[in-house]
């Protein structure tokens, strides 16, 4: 007998049906148990993708401006070579159907850019705040690239026991 819950949303998959169908599927795909997306980390590695291949773009095109707001003048030229990285990488994961290798090398990306930043935070820097802040962004970032690199990484493992 159906109940009110039962009639009111129609199901993808029953629980006492599982030992028929099975419980779930390989990932990526939908677990059946809980009718829900199981998430490889595709969706977020393409917007990884994009905010690399964006702010690739601004040090490629304004490292004066990015460097002389970080008070550190002297390293405008390694501001544009970062940004021509952050270019290969965003382009790296966009266009590889396997992109894990690629947001993990924005993981080492990120530790570069901390260590860089890192050399602003000397007494005599009177933008040492702002070198504060951008540290805090890049904390951030790398919080989100290991996430999405273990999400990646994961689903990939998950792939390859399965097949």
């Amino acid at each position: 007998m159906a109940t009110t819950a039962d009639v009111s949303r129609a199901r993808a998959f029953r629980p006492e049906d599982a030992a028929v169908l099975g419980t779930g599927t390989r990932t990526p795909g939908w677990d059946l148990a809980t009718e829900r997306r199981i998430d490889d980390g595709e969706a977020m590695a393409k917007g990884v993708g994009w905010f690399s291949i964006a702010l690739g773009l601004a040090e490629v095109v304004a490292p004066e401006k990015i460097a002389g707001e970080l008070g550190m003048e002297d390293k405008k030229n390694l501001v544009r070579l970062y940004g021509f990285r952050e270019l290969a990488k965003g382009v790296g994961i966009l266009s590889n159907r396997k992109p894990a290798g690629w947001v993990w090398g924005r993981v080492a990306g990120d530790v570069l850019d901390l260590a860089t930043l890192a050399s602003g935070l000397r007494s005599d820097n009177p933008k040492r705040d702002n070198v504060l802040k951008a540290i805090s962004a890049i904390v951030g970032v790398t919080v989100v690239d290991v996430a999405v690199a273990r999400q990646l990484s994961e689903a990939r493992n998950e792939r390859v026991r399965h097949d």
